[in-house]
């Protein structure tokens, strides 16, 4: 009876957890399945929590202090398990999903999350401190007074165990059904934001540490030419099927020896920028900026997370099922990252982030990129101005950014991975424009310095002579605590050079994935790559790949409409009218295209994941 009482404890958190989801994340009450779903997930995530004590509390039904201790060790268990589905609410309503395997990523930085924790979220911790001393007071002082030598007849105890084995590998499968139960499986009978209410996060972070690379993979000859229809330009040749996306490019005129500088944006929402329709004047000189470039209206992030944006902006290559590529054991893949290409034409290669070095791997894979030169927070004087958590001040970090460029050898390739706005939010003196009453007025504040930053930038840079000859490429990394559907993917992205691009505004679908092969095919390089997008100027439909953590989608223009395909790890799932259903609430079973291009994007997300897999992207370098 105390073995299925702690195991109703376990349970009963996991569900009051989905409880305060629902109060907390949901517009309107979920459906019964719902909660059934989530009963199912509570289920699994207690089972697989408690099999290892509940076996040896039912072997040592002789020895008392065993049996004490394993209830002890209990109590920690299910405190830690608290914690963690506290913290996951918390970063669902930054986020939009679920913790995965940031949980275990984020404890190689620990000082810089324990700093934005105490900045944001010192209440939540003051609370969590409170509730755990009144806890363990409570739970080891009842422990102490129970009694543990079972009393039942042996065969009684003997038939347990059988019992209790097959029970809690029943639960911890999510049922008799053929294969176990996976995050993905709640999206096949729920829609988005009520599977995301029937998940928790204890499930959600274990499943992704121990499946980090449970996605599929196939890379045979009929589906590579599958998925290479997606992707193929005139003046691109794809070289042998050992390496699916590698493809040799020869344009028909002279390269261009232009500069780059490339410029990713920290947590910039194109729900929250001027040029796509916000009211709050945060972004002037963006939306000055969007009106002289090649501006995509309908551009997106692979993800979510900064961690899964920088592979996809510098390599091309995205996080597949939540299987996050750095951190991964395939980050060390061979590849064709933009400072490689661009070092082979000639170029310096500048990376900057201004973040500890180390933080989330991003100098390192930087590194494997390709880049000469990596800047990190060690690069700048010990007294500059930093923000406290995650490192210099921005307008610091283009003053130092002006100065490299200035004194590199030319051309050059320069990207810039910004650090605001990002909570804690914390800024300079001066930059509070908006008061304390208006929605989100901490992430406004923050996106109106990081667009101050820009504008000095841009101000300093047009007195230089490489100005001019220079192409400047703005994205973000991921949209900033949107709901779940188009703005959590929808993103800014725009491509200004003066004098060598006119100003237009695109309508038609962009992706992180298709920066590197645009600037390869704009600059009209005569190289070799492994993107896993395509070139924006080359013709054909477009798309794009968004990774949902437990499913993947490929967005899709039709009739004037935007459509969002959602494709489990073995099959097609449905898709969502973004046109009538921005949130993803309703998803329709027909498949919208014909047969051959619904085969074309599933290859293409199967192709993608035996390259990652099987380390196929790029052969070894010389």
């Amino acid at each position: 009876m105390k073995l299925v009482t702690l195991y109703l404890c376990f349970c009963g958190a996991i569900l009051l957890s989905n409880a305060v989801f629902h109060i907390v994340n949901l517009r309107e009450g979920a459906a019964a399945v719902a909660w059934l779903i989530a009963l199912r997930y509570a289920a699994a995530t207690t089972a697989a929590a408690l099999f290892l004590p509940g076996l040896v509390y039912l072997l040592a039904w002789r020895f008392s202090a065993v049996r004490r201790l394993i209830f002890q060790l209990a109590g920690l268990a299910l405190f830690f398990i608290v914690v963690l589905l506290v913290g996951d609410i918390l970063y669902y309503r930054q986020v939009g999903k679920h913790l995965t395997v940031e949980f275990a990523v984020s404890l190689q930085n620990p000082g810089d999350i324990a700093r934005m924790l105490w900045s944001d979220y010192r209440w939540a911790l003051a609370a969590v401190a409170l509730a755990g001393g009144v806890f363990f007071y409570f739970w080891y002082r009842r422990v102490r007074g129970l009694r543990f030598v079972s009393t039942r007849p042996l065969w009684l105890r003997i038939a347990l165990l059988p019992v209790f084995i097959v029970a809690s590998v029943i639960a911890f499968r999510g049922g008799l059904q053929d294969r176990p139960l996976r995050p993905a499986d709640a999206y096949q009978y729920l829609p988005q934001r009520e599977a995301d209410f029937a998940l928790n996060g204890a499930y959600t972070a274990f499943y992704t540490l121990y499946h980090r690379e449970d996605f599929p993979a196939r890379g045979d000859a009929e589906t590579i030419r599958l998925a290479r229809t997606l992707l193929q330009s005139p003046a691109e040749k794809f070289i042998a099927d050992e390496l699916p996306f590698y493809r040799t490019v020869k344009p028909a005129a002279a390269p261009l020896k232009k500069n780059v500088v490339f410029i990713i944006l920290e947590s910039w929402s194109a729900k929250r920028i001027g040029a796509f329709g916000d009211k709050s004047g945060a972004t002037p000189f963006f939306d000055s900026l969007a009106r002289k470039s090649w501006f995509f209206a309908n551009a997106f992030a692979t993800g979510r997370r900064s961690i899964a944006s920088l592979p996809a902006a510098i390599s091309s290559i995205p996080t597949l099922y939540g299987a996050l590529y750095i951190t991964s054991p395939h980050e060390q893949n061979f590849q064709r990252g933009m400072g490689s290409i661009f070092s082979a034409q000639g170029y310096s290669t500048f990376f900057t982030y201004a973040a500890k070095a180390g933080s989330m791997g991003f100098n390192a894979f930087a590194r494997v990129a390709g880049f000469d030169t990596i800047v990190t927070r060690e690069s700048f004087d010990r007294d500059a101005a930093q923000d406290g958590v995650w490192g210099v001040y921005d307008h610091v970090t283009f003053e130092r950014v002006l100065a490299d460029i200035d004194a590199a050898k030319k051309p050059f390739l320069s990207v810039v991975y910004t650090l605001h706005p990002h909570p804690p939010f914390v800024l300079p003196p001066g930059y509070a424009y908006f008061k304390a009453d208006y929605p989100r007025y901490q992430y406004y504040n923050a996106l109106r310095y990081s667009d101050e930053t820009l504008r000095r930038f841009f101000a300093a840079a047009e007195s230089r002579p490489w100005y001019k000859d220079t192409v400047f490429v703005l994205t973000a990394d991921h949209a900033f605590e949107e709901a779940q559907g188009f703005d959590a993917f929808h993103v800014p992205l725009l491509i200004y050079a003066p004098g060598f691009l006119p100003p237009r505004l695109d309508n038609t679908i962009a992706s992180e994935l298709d920066i590197l092969p645009t600037l390869v095919d704009l600059l009209r390089f005569e190289t070799r790559h492994a993107s896993m997008g395509k070139s924006l100027r080359a013709p054909g439909e477009r798309f794009a790949f968004l990774d949902t953590e437990h499913a993947a989608m490929i967005l899709r223009q039709k009739d004037g409409g935007l459509l969002a395909l959602q494709f489990a790890a073995d099959k097609y799932l449905g898709y969502f009218d973004m046109s009538a259903d921005k949130e993803w609430r309703n998803l329709k079973s027909a498949a919208p295209f014909a047969d051959a291009e619904m085969r074309a994007m599933r290859s293409y997300i199967d192709v993608m994941g035996h390259a990652v897999l099987k380390n196929r992207i790029a052969p070894r370098p010389n």
